[in-house]
């Protein structure tokens, strides 16, 4: 009955991180295209729509999210993620032996599969990191290349030879496709399937609209790359900001869990009676489910900060 319990509240927590976490995030700098309707053919009349470059379904969106993440893992990624796992299970036993005193059947695929999401979104952040800091210097190599007359296709392959970075690579990508004939439209989307981005979003619409329509490139870009450069900068200065907020809030989850490691070793009976007895698990199961979804929440204000 206690095990139903802890699987039901786990299952409960990881859903409402997960809506949190998914939920829909405010950018200010694109409000304005809230309004706006685009199609997705290059040749209608009508304006972009910035979903029609991603609107894919669910099971393509997961497996895209995965294939990008296991990309992040570089050579031997499948033997990167059993060491990992086999680390985790080797620190998760002796964690368990010391302090937990819990059925390891049931404590190791719970701690697999924390630890498998907490290092999935570390390499999904690590990934979006590195393209923040190479997207503004491919558009502003393009930039040059565009003012000195290239076009736009030359400009995207000029970019993909200059930069070795995942953008670079992106672009060469792109101008090498493109080369061969492929339709410019598919390009662009598969492009930003594998860089699901809204500043490249919302730079691919740019291109489109450009094909499409015609306009200066130079001047847009431009201003994209300025409009990027900003809210890194203000990115920044809420991170500043509430920095004092994410730090109490780090320090008052840790706080319950320091405190079972002085009983531990002070108070050997409350430990015992808490992790050996069923009454006293109770007290730890609750512990679990309300530090994840206090985390949650706090979580969530602090991404919903502008």
């Amino acid at each position: 009955m206690i095990y139903s319990i802890l699987a039901i509240s786990f299952a409960i927590a990881a859903l409402i991180f997960l809506i949190i976490a998914n939920a829909k995030q405010h950018i200010d700098y694109l409000s304005e295209l809230s309004t706006t309707y685009y199609v997705d053919d290059m040749t209608s009349q009508s304006v972009i729509d910035l979903n029609l470059l991603t609107n894919i379904s669910w099971q393509k969106r997961l497996s895209i999210s995965f294939r990008n993440g296991a990309s992040q893992l570089g050579k031997h990624a499948k033997i990167k993620l059993l060491l990992f796992l086999g680390v985790i299970a080797m620190i998760t036993s002796l964690v368990n032996l010391w302090l937990l005193h819990q059925n390891l059947l049931y404590v190791l695929p719970i701690s697999w599969l924390i630890c498998s999401y907490l290092g999935y979104q570390w390499l999904l952040n690590r990934a979006q990191d590195k393209f923040e800091q190479a997207f503004p210097d491919a558009l502003s190599i393009m930039v040059s290349s565009v003012s000195a007359g290239e076009s736009l296709l030359h400009s995207i392959v000029f970019v993909g030879n200059k930069l070795d970075t995942v953008v670079g690579r992106e672009f060469k990508t792109m101008g090498e496709r493109i080369q061969i004939g492929e339709n410019v439209d598919n390009v662009l989307k598969q492009a930003c399937q594998r860089l699901p981005y809204v500043s490249f979003q919302f730079f691919v619409i740019t291109l489109r609209a450009n094909i499409s329509r015609g306009g200066q490139l130079k001047d847009i870009i431009a201003k994209i790359s300025r409009l990027l450069f900003d809210n890194r900068a203000l990115t920044q200065k809420k991170l500043t900001m509430t920095a004092e907020a994410r730090a109490s809030a780090k320090i008052v989850c840790a706080i319950p869990f320091f405190f079972l490691l002085v009983m531990r070793f002070l108070m050997t009976e409350n430990y015992q009676y808490i992790m050996e007895n069923e009454n006293g698990r109770v007290v730890l199961y609750y512990l679990l489910v309300s530090e994840t979804i206090g985390m949650a929440i706090i979580y969530r204000l602090l991404k919903s900060v502008k």
